[in-house]
C-alpha cells in the first residue's frame, strides 16, 4: 500500500471540535464550514478581504472570517483545513498550524475522509458536475432520502445550502474535482494529488472527460489517466456512469452503465426538440417516462438523465426522479436568471471552458432564436487560456456580439503571462467571424459602462467565467 493510500483512513476529520478555514470564501470550503456546523462543531476562518458568492451563506453561518493570512491562530484550534489557493500548503497559517503541531488537512482530504462514512455518490467531468450533484441531491430530497451532500456552487436553488450534514443520512452526494489538491506542493515536489483522490465512492458519475488544467497536467492524455485512476477508487461491485461521449479503460470490478442520445445506452434519451418546451423521453430497458425540465439546453437534459440513472441505482424509479426534477430550477452561476436592464434580460453561467462555452451560446440560440444576444466572457487562467486558445476562438466565434475581459488570474495559478492575451483572443475571434461584433474591455467597471451604453429592449445579455464578471449585474441592477 502506497502512503497516499494508507493516508485515506488514517484519520476522521470529524474528530475534532475547534476548526479554522484557511480559504473559507471558496464555495466547496463554505461548504465544509456548513457541513462541520451540522456536525456540531465550531468554524472560523480566513480569506481575502474581496466579496465572493458564498458571501451571504457565510454571514447566515455567523463564522467570524479574519481577512489576513498572517493573523495568528485562534487559541482554541484544534484542526486546519486548507485549500489549493493562497498558497495553500506554504499558506503562513498553514504553516503556524505545522509548527504549533496542529493537524492541517487538505480540503480535499477532509471531504475524502467525510467519504469514507457513508455511501458516496461523486460527480466528476469538465462541465455539468454540479448540476448533477444538485440534481441528485434535489432527486433524494424529495423522495425522502435526506442525503448529506457537499456541491461546489454558491446556492442551489429551492435548498437553503449548498451542503449538508446528517449522522443519520446513509447517501453522500459530492462533486469530485480532478485538480490537484495543492498546486504549491505539486510545483515544488512535483507529486500531483488529484482532488478526488481520497475519495471512495460506491457509484460515480462521470460527465466527459477534457483537458481543462493546464497548468498541472502536461497534456489530454494526463488528464485521460487521472480520471481512470480515479476511477478504480469505486468500491467493488459499485457503478460507474458514463456519458456516451466518455471514452475510458473501465476497472474490471465495476458495473459500467452508459445514457446519451445516439446508438445503444443502457439509458436512452429521446428528444423532439421545442423552442420553449423539448418533448423528452427517458428509456431504460423496458420502461420510460417523461421528462419536463424548467431548466434549458441540451446538456441539461443530459445531465437530468446521469441524475436519473444515479438515483434509480438507490431505488429511486425513473418516474419519480423524473417528478422531482420537475421542480428543480438549477443553481446559481449556471444560466441563472438575475433581472432585467434597460429591457435586457440579464443572465449569468459560471462557463469557462470552450465546451461549457458552446453549450451556451447554443442554448442561447435554441431558447432566444429571434432575440439579439450579447455574450460577455472572462477568460480564467492564463495558462487554460493560452494551452485552449484555438478552441475558444471556434466557440466564441460562434456568437454574433462577443465581449472579452482582461484574462482573471486564479490565486492558486503560479502563471502570470502568457502568449495570448484578451485583446488577442478577440482579434482571433473577429478574424474567424467578420461579421461579429467584438469588443475588448479591460474589467468589470468597463463592461458595466458598456452595457449603460449598448443594452436595448429585448436583448439577452450574459457572462460567462470562473473570475469576477458575475459582479457586473449588480452594478448593473443597482444603477
Amino acid at each position: 500500500m502506497t502512503q497516499l493510500e494508507t493516508q485515506k483512513n488514517q484519520f476522521n476529520i470529524l474528530d475534532f471540535q475547534h476548526y479554522y478555514l484557511v480559504g473559507i470564501k471558496g464555495v466547496a470550503m463554505t461548504g465544509l464550514a456548513q457541513i462541520l456546523l451540522d456536525a456540531g462543531k465550531t468554524v472560523r476562518g480566513s480569506d481575502t478581504p474581496e466579496s465572493f458568492v458564498t458571501q451571504q451563506t457565510l454571514e447566515k453561518l455567523g463564522c467570524a472570517i479574519d481577512t489576513d493570512f498572517s493573523s495568528p491562530l485562534p487559541k482554541e484550534t484544534e484542526c486546519v483545513v486548507y485549500t489549493g489557493a493562497h498558497n495553500g500548503s506554504l499558506n503562513p497559517q498553514v504553516q503556524a498550524a505545522h509548527s504549533q503541531h496542529i493537524p492541517a488537512f487538505t480540503h480535499a482530504q477532509a471531504l475524502g475522509s467525510l467519504s469514507t462514512q457513508k455511501r458516496t455518490i461523486a460527480v466528476c467531468g469538465v462541465g455539468g458536475k454540479s448540476t448533477v450533484s444538485a440534481m441528485i441531491t434535489w432527486i433524494l430530497e424529495k423522495t425522502g432520502h435526506k442525503p448529506s451532500y457537499a456541491i461546489g456552487v454558491g446556492e442551489i436553488r429551492g435548498l437553503a445550502r449548498n451542503a449538508s450534514w446528517r449522522d443519520d443520512s446513509e447517501l453522500f452526494v459530492i462533486e469530485a474535482d480532478e485538480y490537484t489538491e495543492d498546486p504549491s506542493s505539486s510545483h515544488s515536489t512535483g507529486t500531483l494529488v488529484p482532488r478526488f483522490h481520497y475519495i471512495q465512492p460506491e457509484i460515480v458519475v462521470c460527465t466527459n472527460i477534457s483537458f481543462d488544467h493546464p497548468d498541472v497536467y502536461t497534456s489530454p492524455e494526463q488528464t485521460q489517466r487521472v480520471f481512470e485512476s480515479f476511477f478504480k477508487q469505486i468500491k467493488p461491485t459499485g457503478t460507474l456512469i458514463t456519458h456516451q461521449a466518455v471514452s475510458a479503460t473501465i476497472p474490471t470490478h465495476v458495473n459500467q452503465v452508459t445514457y446519451g442520445t445516439t446508438g445503444t445506452f443502457r439509458y436512452t434519451i429521446n428528444h423532439q426538440p421545442d423552442q420553449i418546451k423539448p418533448q423528452v423521453t427517458i428509456s431504460y430497458d423496458q420502461d420510460a417516462t417523461p421528462l419536463h425540465l424548467n431548466v434549458p439546453g441540451e446538456h441539461n437534459i443530459e445531465n437530468a438523465t446521469a441524475a436519473i440513472a444515479a438515483t434509480n441505482l438507490l431505488d429511486v424509479t425513473l418516474s419519480q426522479a423524473a417528478d422531482a426534477l420537475g421542480s428543480f430550477n438549477s443553481t446559481s452561476r449556471r444560466f441563472e436568471f438575475l433581472g432585467t436592464y434597460q429591457g435586457a434580460k440579464l443572465y449569468d453561467d459560471y462557463a469557462h471552458h470552450p465546451r461549457e462555452i458552446a453549450a451556451v451560446i447554443q442554448t442561447l440560440k435554441d431558447f432566444f432564436p429571434n432575440q439579439p444576444s450579447i455574450v460577455a466572457f472572462q477568460p480564467h487562467t492564463f495558462s487554460r487560456t493560452e494551452a485552449l486558445f484555438d478552441d475558444f476562438v471556434t466557440v466564441l466565434s460562434a456568437a454574433d456580439h462577443c465581449i472579452i475581459l482582461d484574462i482573471f488570474g486564479s490565486a492558486r495559478e503560479q502563471q502570470t503571462t502568457a502568449t495570448v492575451s484578451s485583446a488577442t483572443l478577440s482579434a482571433a475571434i473577429q478574424a474567424a467571424n467578420p461579421d461579429a461584433t467584438v469588443a475588448q474591455l479591460s474589467g468589470v467597471t468597463q463592461l458595466a459602462s458598456y452595457c449603460q451604453q449598448h443594452l436595448k429592449e429585448g436583448d439577452i445579455f450574459i457572462t460567462l467565467g470562473a473570475g469576477d464578471i458575475y459582479t457586473v449585474h449588480d452594478l448593473l441592477l443597482s444603477i
